[in-house]
């Protein structure tokens, strides 16, 4: 996606008067008037000014210092892009666009604002679309590795370098490989040999026939026996291969920052993790190796068909050029086919794990139906392209098996008139078409290598791909070990998920140790984002957050997180048992303590209710237990895990009253000489914390105690009397507003 768009040439000329066209910095289409008609227009920026030109050459002309604030609103089907004047403080609209041109305009906005501001531009990162450098064609969103134009080569090099640990073991399998390539040349050899010396002349020296077979038999033996001894080998070392690898994939997609996990569907990172680890562990014990073992027959065979008979050893390969040609002219789309397979593949089992884990809700509205649709859509595309795929090879292969047969037809043709002619004897040609037949074997090997390299790249490419990604948020190089007490600071804090659009803006707060904020406002305005940027998932764009004077980037995120303890609205508990859940903060707690912050949660007696009290096993995502339950036990591993600062996501919401109850005396007894931070939608969960801050669209909106912001009668006060009619028309409408407040604060 470009930002700089080759400008018309009677553009160009109606502009000449008022920019210079090296001033340019940024040139995107404009595609829709102030009156929502289609035109053919530009959005041309430069350091100081804005034009906005249709096709009509009509230059609507901007100076950016003459307003502030700008930015795009997105409607249906359009969007504007706007600014406020700084003269009057009105609202100006400075061009529309359709939505092919949101990002564009998105991230023009941006930076446009922050020219205004007098700030650079050079450092924004943005989530665009990325092009592949070499061949130009879009990458896939969050990889880096293009799919069009991957060194395969590069890539089987990489795999085969997962090897190096287990030389000597290779070694090994490759000295068994020579010996049973050696064998199985021999074995036509000896087969000539009995056809020469005792079938054909009828020879009854039965010594020299028994020799002749026992030697062929014990050949046989010896080859049967390596190629077990051998099997064994290489699956001990792929076994161990693929199990470091898995690990490897496991552990660096823990170490990626959240960002890169919520960019991806949970079936493509297990797909990842399980399937394309099985097919790499597939490729380095049977491709690997057994491409070792054909090249070796080949060129053996092949040694052995010119010192026998040049002719006909030509005969015999001159159909392998060919073949060699289709493969390589039908590479590319081969690859294509495997990486689309995989895809669809990877998104059939994402569609799978999302229906499988909302199972309750599907069968609570009784979308049975609709669900088995929507997954039959999905395989029903797998099974066209795979279906596709196995044509392709059914009418490929047997093509490629036809040309190379008429090698054999030459054989015959040839060879019997070397017998009638003298020139060679029967057990000779016999042997000759036996090594005919054998060298046929690798050379259909290599025509079919094409089919599982590709599947096995394809699957190396998504490995590496995770394997080579870089965190987001990384440690700084002299971070050290930090011992939080809880004091916590934003300075001119600014982020957005994407650059371009921004969440929080420029957010000033101080939180003294201790202290309890409650963060208060309407969805999206940024409340779990300030959370998130505090447990440093992302980084911030501009501004800095200080914990106990001490910038966040410059603590381990091992040290930061360890000291924050999250209870969340969603709970999630893992499969296991009630104990294993609650010390999962603290693996190495003792029973007594387990039970001690139980009975601080509220937790304690129903767990006791249990035939199996903390033993008890509650299934995944504590499926047996009730939403209060599971948030107690969640309580209850915040308060083993003792931090310095503790996060309220939402706490309780969803619950009903008397859980409420218990659960706000549980939280009471968990925020004391506590550091807090607490979202709720609920205000009367907030009664307790010592200040307020409302955000309204990710900008600090109000700041104060309750009963601060009720006598400033802002959006506070407005969320609060929302909140008391709501309750009117749920509860008691007998109750008078000062009850309800006082209820609330």
């Amino acid at each position: 996606m470009t930002l700089l768009y080759e400008l018309p040439l009677s553009i160009k000329n109606a502009i000449a008067k008022i920019i210079s066209e090296d001033d340019i910095l940024f040139a995107i289409p404009c595609d829709l008037n102030i009156n929502n008609k289609f035109i053919d227009g530009y959005l041309i920026a430069t350091k100081t000014e804005i034009l906005v030109v249709n096709h009509e050459n009509e230059i609507a002309q901007y100076n950016i210092c003459d307003y502030k604030g700008y930015k795009t609103t997105i409607y249906v089907g359009n969007g504007i892009f706007e600014a406020t004047r700084v003269s009057d403080d009105e609202q100006c609209i400075l061009a529309c666009f359709t939505m092919d041109q949101t990002t564009r305009f998105s991230i023009v906005a941006q930076r446009i604002k922050l020219i205004s501001e007098g700030k650079e531009v050079d450092n924004i990162s943005d989530e665009i679309d990325r092009k592949c450098p070499k061949c130009g064609k879009a990458m896939p969103r969050g990889s880096t590795i293009c799919p069009y134009c991957t060194n395969k080569f590069y890539l089987i090099g990489r795999l085969l370098g997962l090897t190096k640990k287990y030389t000597v073991l290779l070694m090994l399998g490759l000295f068994l490989l020579l010996i049973l390539t050696g064998l199985v040349i021999l074995m036509p050899k000896i087969y000539s040999m009995v056809v020469d010396k005792i079938y054909i002349p009828k020879n009854n020296d039965m010594g020299l026939f028994a020799s002749l077979i026992i030697l062929y038999a014990f050949i046989q033996f010896s080859i049967t026996g390596i190629v077990i001894l051998r099997g064994r080998l290489l699956s001990s070392v792929s076994n161990k291969i693929i199990h470091e690898l898995r690990i490897e994939v496991f552990a660096k997609i823990h170490s990626l920052s959240i960002g890169f996990v919520n960019r991806k569907k949970i079936g493509d990172l297990m797909n990842r993790v399980s399937n394309d680890t099985i097919r790499i562990q597939q490729f380095v014990q049977n491709e690997a190796i057994e491409c070792i073992n054909q090249a070796l027959v080949l060129v053996g065979i092949t040694t052995l068909l010119f010192v026998m008979n040049w002719k006909m050893a030509i005969m015999v390969l001159l159909p392998a050029p060919i073949c060699v040609f289709m493969v390589r002219a039908f590479w590319h789309r081969i690859h294509l086919i495997y990486r689309k397979l995989w895809k669809l593949s990877a998104r059939a089992n994402s569609a799978l794990q999302d229906i499988l884990s909302g199972m309750r809700v599907v069968k609570a509205f009784g979308s049975e139906k609709t669900e088995v649709d929507r997954f039959k859509k999905v395989c029903r595309k797998f099974a066209d392209t795979s279906m596709k795929n196995e044509y392709f090879w059914c009418t490929f292969q047997p093509l490629i098996t036809i040309i190379m047969t008429v090698g054999s037809y030459s054989i015959l043709w040839y060879g019997g008139h070397q017998i009638i002619s003298g020139d060679m004897s029967i057990g000779q040609v016999v042997q000759f078409h036996a090594y005919a037949g054998m060298i046929y074997g690798p050379l259909f090997y290599m025509t079919n290598l094409p089919k599982s390299i590709a599947d096995s790249v394809a699957a190396a490419s998504r490995v590496f791909d995770i394997l080579d990604q870089t965190p987001e948020v990384s440690d700084a190089v002299d971070a050290e070990t930090f011992q939080i007490s809880g004091k916590v600071i934003y300075e001119n804090v600014s982020f957005g998920y994407s650059s371009y659009l921004p969440v929080l803006e420029n957010i000033d707060l101080e939180v003294e140790e201790g202290e309890m904020i409650g963060l208060v406002g309407h969805s999206g305005s940024g409340k779990s984002t300030m959370i998130n940027l505090l447990m440093r998932f992302y980084n911030v764009n501009d501004g800095k957050i200080l914990i106990d004077g001490t910038d966040i980037n410059d603590i381990p995120q091992n040290e930061l997180r360890s000291q924050i303890g999250v209870v969340l609205q969603e709970t999630f508990l893992f499969a296991g048992t009630i104990m294993d859940n609650i010390m999962y903060s603290k693996p190495d707690a003792t029973c007594d303590q387990v039970i001690k912050a139980a009975k601080i949660a509220n937790a304690h007696d129903f767990i006791m209710k249990f035939p199996d009290a903390y033993n008890t096993s509650i299934g995944e995502n504590g499926q047996t237990l009730s939403g209060g339950e599971r948030q107690r036990i969640a309580i209850a591993r915040a308060i083993i895990h003792n931090p310095k600062i503790l996060i309220l996501d939402e706490a309780t919401s969803s619950l009903d009253t008397e859980t409420e109850l218990l659960i706000q005396q549980a939280l009471q007894r968990l925020v004391k000489n506590r550091t807090t931070f607490a979202i709720a939608h609920r205000l009367s969960t907030l009664k307790n914390a010592n200040r307020l801050l409302v955000l309204d669209h990710g900008k600090k909106a109000e700041l104060g105690t309750h009963d601060e912001l009720i006598a400033l009668q802002g959006i506070y006060y407005g969320l609060v009397m929302a909140q008391i009619k709501m309750t009117r028309m749920q509860g008691d409408p007998s109750l008078s507003e000062e009850e309800l407040l006082k209820d609330i604060g």
